[in-house]
């Protein structure tokens, strides 16, 4: 069964892959994140986010699972929870405007629970997609989730240590990317840019994340930038080697451009998160870029390097969770 909480869904997708791909496709997993939706009730941003959940699991016996949807605001990293029941095939789109009373812009994240007991649990049935949807004449744009599968047996619980959140630390959930690449960027001026981050450490950290900034032509220049919960940032205020006019400035390959603009790729990763009682090394960050060029909207996920087992779903004290 299809359902739908509103009915306007138009426009062409732009559709980015997860890391954990497997034979170059996503899989289905038991979390899935969603690394941006905006629910304002200011008109003049124009913007719905419908977000898809699925269930894939066609077994009429046990296929049937609960799933929470968790809304983080992305300035206060507060939440906002809603739980539902999905059958065998069940496929779920919400708006996230009507779906969540809040007046917020930040990520989601769904995650499977017992139909029964309401625990979180392993259920590597789950796909979903989002869409970002103008409605004063922009374009729309599609916005994959990124997906994490549950380590344990089907059915088992995944809160293994009790403390209520979403390890992604190998043992309940896979984990994070620990390098991270964006494998192109236009230069900024004709295009216009937005770097989302989320941080994986705690609603108390501010995150530092090391970049590493290539032109055309493999000439490398590097940067820093902080996130506290959740961030939408234009690319030309992370760093001015995004821009066009730098890259055109630098040894660039001439004959390589998109239609005139320079372009290049870009590595992030996690260098320090601190709070007022702790500090974490190498800390665990999302990233996905979303590119606005000739009125025309994309959003690229990236390519991952390694893993890192220090990320959580959300941590709200002082100090890291260490498990």
């Amino acid at each position: 069964m299809i359902k739908f909480s509103t009915f306007a869904l138009a426009g062409a997708a732009v559709l980015g892959l997860t890391a954990g791909a497997s034979a170059g496709v996503q899989t289905a997993g038991s979390l899935l994140v969603f690394p941006y939706f905006e629910s304002g009730r200011n008109a003049a941003s124009g913007l719905d986010t419908y977000v898809t959940v699925s269930n894939i699991n066609l077994n009429p016996d046990n296929g049937t699972i609960k799933v929470e949807y968790v809304y983080i605001n992305g300035t206060t990293c507060l939440e906002f929870n809603r739980t539902r029941t999905l059958t065998p095939g069940d496929t779920l789109t919400v708006n996230t405007r009507m779906d969540n009373p809040n007046a917020v812009s930040g990520y989601l994240y769904v995650f499977a629970k017992n139909k029964t007991t309401g625990a979180a649990t392993s259920f590597n049935h789950l796909v979903g997609t989002s869409r970002v949807v103008s409605g004063n004449g922009g374009s729309d744009m599609e916005i994959a989730p990124f997906v994490f599968r549950a380590n344990g047996a089907e059915g088992a619980n995944t809160d293994v240590d009790g403390d209520g959140y979403r390890d992604l630390n190998g043992t309940e959930y896979e984990g994070a990317p620990d390098q991270i690449f964006i494998p192109r960027f236009l230069g900024q001026g004709p295009a216009s840019s937005q770097l989302i981050l989320i941080g994986l450490t705690g609603t108390k950290f501010t995150t530092t994340v090391d970049l590493l900034i290539w032109n055309d032509n493999e000439e490398v220049f590097s940067g820093q930038h902080t996130v506290d919960c959740w961030q939408k940032t234009p690319l030309s205020n992370i760093s001015g080697a995004f821009n066009n006019e730098f890259l055109l400035s630098t040894n660039h390959t001439t004959g390589e451009s998109f239609n005139g603009i320079e372009t290049g790729l870009f590595w992030i990763n996690g260098l320090i998160a601190n709070s007022t009682a702790a500090s974490v090394q190498g800390p665990a960050v999302l990233a996905c870029l979303v590119e606005t060029v000739y009125s025309g909207s994309g959003a690229v996920l990236p390519y991952a390097v390694g893993t890192q087992n220090n990320g959580d779903l959300v941590n709200q004290s002082l100090f890291a969770d260490n498990n």
